[in-house]
């Protein structure tokens, strides 16, 4: 029994997370007609749950600022300790070069994605949830998305569709020649955990970063008592594990006294989860009457909680360059290659700092107490999710010519870093999750 949706539509959304019903908020407030398909239903979860101060002006275009602010724990910046330092750095998102806002919130996806989900229906999009696409056709004058639903099969017909089903990436695994990235190569594992003690934190609300040998770990405060823990660690740590995966998460936390300290007595509220290798790219982010959005497109890793911003940021942008393709096709391949120069700056300013985060150099400038110029304002700057505020260009120049100094006078831990990321190979596609072993 087929299940057609009404037609014709303007546009057809895969995927309800934030890029997706972001975009599709943005599109039926300029009047086009939207359907959006949700493979899910909402809440569901989801990981990834430290927002950027710059996601706050997006989420009060949408109108959900102070919905978001009730479900989400107050994060004026970020702690990062280093088993090579004694002290903590503390980077206050007040000191970057333009310091509005000055905060941002730690939220549960599951609550957050719902209300942005609740928002672009509320502003006109044709949500179906349950609904998982299966095939994606593309004719001269429409874009045909086979869908199941219940059990029965449907067809919904657009003039141009959007790919916002995140790391599942349907037409970027499909037809946009979804590649990893060999410069960066990572893979999680996370879970809640209940009964976290509040001295671990210096400043309620941060992230904690924790450096370890075989990668980083995060701690975000949420709600509810629940603190959300999870470790990025290399590939070849990942295939030491023997055991459970939830084993396997903890002796890794046990690797890092620091951050051990303060979880060893909380419990573990959820199942532990894991995501193969997190950096991968599509060859690029459109195509014939359709385009890539958010995580589909690209991701690169958690370390600077880009990855909400990054899809909410260029969904927003996706909005306004999609509408302005419907109304004049033949400037389609020039507005969209605009489009994703300015997604690609975007990216790039983040993953220059992610690809060296690991590295001796990296760690050693980023906990050093002095600053000069204003770089660490700079730094601050980028990882609030500002990539193009005024005199913030030549300072992240300034920064790379100290990084490479640096990495010079390291030049033994700068080649066996080097060494070791080159012998290492992927333990899984970012589409095959770590699964719990029998």
């Amino acid at each position: 029994m087929s299940r057609e949706l009404s037609e014709p539509f303007d546009v057809a959304i895969i995927g309800g997370g934030p890029a997706g019903a972001t975009v599709g908020a943005f599109l039926a407030r300029r009047g086009r007609r939207v359907a959006l398909l949700e493979k899910a239903h909402h809440p569901r979860f989801h990981i990834g749950e430290s927002l950027l101060p710059q996601n706050l002006p997006i989420l009060e275009r949408l109108g959900v600022a102070e919905e978001v602010a009730s479900i989400g724990v107050y994060k004026p910046g970020a702690e990062l300790i280093s088993p090579d330092h004694d002290a903590r750095h503390w980077f206050g998102f007040g000191e970057a070069l333009r310091p509005e806002p000055d905060h941002a919130y730690q939220v549960e996806r599951a609550k957050f994605d719902e209300i942005l989900l609740r928002n672009a229906r509320k502003s006109g999009v044709i949500v179906r949830e349950d609904c998982a696409v299966t095939s994606a056709d593309f004719d001269p004058d429409e874009c045909r998305l086979t869908y199941e639903e219940d059990g029965q099969s449907g067809v919904c017909r657009a003039r141009f569709v959007i790919d916002a089903s995140g790391r599942d990436g349907f037409l970027g695994r499909k037809i946009a020649a979804r590649r990893r990235n060999r410069s960066h190569n990572s893979a999680a594992m996370f879970a809640h955990f209940e009964n976290v003690p509040a001295r671990l934190w210096t400043k309620p609300g941060n992230i904690l970063i924790f450096w370890f040998e075989h990668g980083w770990i995060w701690i975000i405060p949420l709600q509810s008592g629940l603190t959300s823990i999870g470790a990025v660690c290399m590939p070849d740590y990942l295939k030491t594990r023997r055991g459970s995966l939830e084993e396997f998460f903890l002796d890794t936390l046990r690797l890092c006294p620091k951050a051990w300290d303060g979880v060893r007595e909380a419990r573990v509220a959820s199942p532990v989860r894991g995501a193969g290798n997190y950096s991968y790219t599509a060859e690029r982010p459109f195509g014939d009457r359709y385009l890539l959005l958010g995580d589909a497109y690209a991701f690169v890793d958690p370390v600077f909680s880009s990855g909400v911003f990054l899809a909410m940021n260029s969904a927003e942008m996706a909005a306004v360059s999609v509408d302005a393709c419907l109304k004049r096709p033949e400037r389609t391949q020039a507005i969209l290659r605009k489009y994703q120069r300015r997604v690609d700056f975007a990216i790039e300013r983040f993953s220059w700092f992610i690809y060296r985060f690991n590295t001796s150099t990296m760690r050693n400038i980023f906990m050093a107490p002095r600053d000069f110029l204003k770089l660490r304002n700079a730094v601050i700057t980028v990882v609030s999710g500002d990539v193009t505020a005024p005199g913030l260009a030549w300072r992240l120049t300034v920064f790379r010519l100290l990084f490479n100094f640096f990495r010079l006078i390291e030049l033994r831990s700068t080649r066996l870093w080097e060494i070791r990321k080159r012998g290492m190979q992927a333990i899984s596609r970012p589409e095959h999750e770590l699964a719990e072993k029998s």
